[in-house]
């Protein structure tokens, strides 16, 4: 059969065929490459004669086939001739039956392809494969320790921060306070001179012959309340300077606004500023640390008050309001008549170390904010029309409010 011959000796793949008794009736050279001996040699030959090493695999092979009538395919087999020359090339083969009319085997016909250079590709694949899982494990490990020493370092920088704060805090705090002692003596020293002028008016009405005891009843009660006055002051100010730990209680902030105006006073009549408190009334309570929120009423009024220094061309005024903000807030609102804040930098100015004043630490709004957010609220910035700018302080209150 010439056609068939033609086949076998052009096929890019190796070609064969054997008889039920592993008898080689047909081959080409390309299947002669797997053991290194010729066509010829091959020829009627069987495969304990060719290939001894793989006899037992072939005949179990074809044994199988005829007893099943069904192919085998994908039996992989390397290099096999006898000086070892190819042992590193690799043939995948299949074996077909040949069925005659009767059902019966022929023969087997054997094809095989090298897949030498796909084995080669493969393993270098598994070996990269191996190679990245194990960079990818060596990478996780790596990474979870970094990961762990992020979070160590950076929980050690936000205890640090805290640390800071909270004694830049204080220090602003004791420095706003010193600035004030001033305005404190003098808001003193108001109500105690009173109480000594009332003092000796009274010491003269009881040495009169016959006194007055009813005008000398009304000069005492005078005397009694210039004390009580300066010692609300003192209250006041004792409670600004008390360390309570950031502890949390109800509030009133009216009272709480009342207490830092009362030592801002002097202050205001210093730099002839007049007040304006517009606050509600049946405002519900915070659930805040007294002290701390105090440091920020007093920071901003002071601010305020200083920012109306440069004013002449109109009344400088300060206004601090409070109100209610929808069901679940309150708020304070600080407002000042001063030249305002410059639309540019009006989003730096809660930034830390960002200060407009010469002498400034460029902490007080940040610290002020900071303890607003802690307090669950919001610490912002407006201008105020025509003039000066609008300090607002939204607090979540301790009760739904009113209706």
């Amino acid at each position: 059969m010439p056609e068939l011959r033609l086949l076998y000796e052009t096929a890019p793949i190796g070609l064969a065929f054997l008889t039920p008794d592993c008898r080689y009736q047909r081959i080409n050279r390309r299947l002669c490459e797997i053991c290194g001996i010729s066509v010829d040699e091959h020829l009627g030959r069987t495969v304990r004669e060719t290939i001894p090493q793989l006899a037992e695999q072939v005949e179990t092979i074809v044994q199988q086939i005829v007893r099943t009538g069904q192919p085998i395919t994908g039996i992989e087999i390397s290099g096999q001739r006898r000086d070892g020359g190819n042992a590193d090339r690799v043939w995948t083969t299949s074996w077909y039956p040949l069925i005659a009319p009767d059902g019966s085997i022929l023969g087997i016909n054997v094809a095989s392809e090298e897949i030498t250079e796909r084995k080669r590709m493969e393993a270098a694949l598994s070996a990269s494969e191996a190679r990245a899982r194990e960079l990818a494990e060596r990478m996780r490990k790596l990474n979870g320790e970094l990961e762990q020493r992020v979070v160590t370092e950076a929980r050690e920088r936000v205890r640090i921060w805290n640390a800071a704060r909270q004694e830049i805090s204080e220090i602003g705090r004791h420095m706003t306070m010193s600035a004030m002692a001033a305005s404190v003596a003098h808001e003193v020293s108001q109500p105690l001179a009173a109480a000594v002028l009332n003092a000796e008016a009274a010491l003269q009405m009881l040495s009169a012959t016959t006194p007055d005891l009813d005008e000398t009843r009304a000069v005492m009660k005078g005397i009694v309340d210039d004390a009580q006055r300066a010692r609300m002051v003192l209250d006041g100010i004792r409670s600004m300077f008390r360390n309570d730990g950031g502890a949390r209680s109800a509030v009133t902030l009216n009272d709480l606004i009342c207490e830092v105006l009362a030592v801002v006073r002097g202050e205001l009549d210093a730099h002839q500023v007049s007040l304006r408190s517009e606050l509600g009334d049946g405002l519900p309570a915070v659930l805040a640390a007294r002290t701390q929120l105090q440091q920020v009423v007093l920071n901003l009024v002071v601010n305020a008050i200083e920012a109306m220094s440069s004013v002449t061309t109109r009344e400088r005024v300060l206004i601090v309001r409070s109100e209610t903000a929808g069901s679940a807030h309150v708020q304070i609102t600080v407002e000042d008549t001063g030249s305002g804040i410059d639309p540019s930098i009006a989003d730096r100015v809660f930034e830390a170390f960002f200060t407009t004043k010469a002498l400034g630490m460029g902490m007080g709004l940040s610290i002020c904010r900071s303890i607003v957010e802690s307090h669950g609220g919001r610490l912002s910035v407006s201008a105020r029309t025509p003039g000066g700018s609008s300090f607002c302080v939204l607090l979540p209150s301790a009760s739904p409010v009113p209706a």
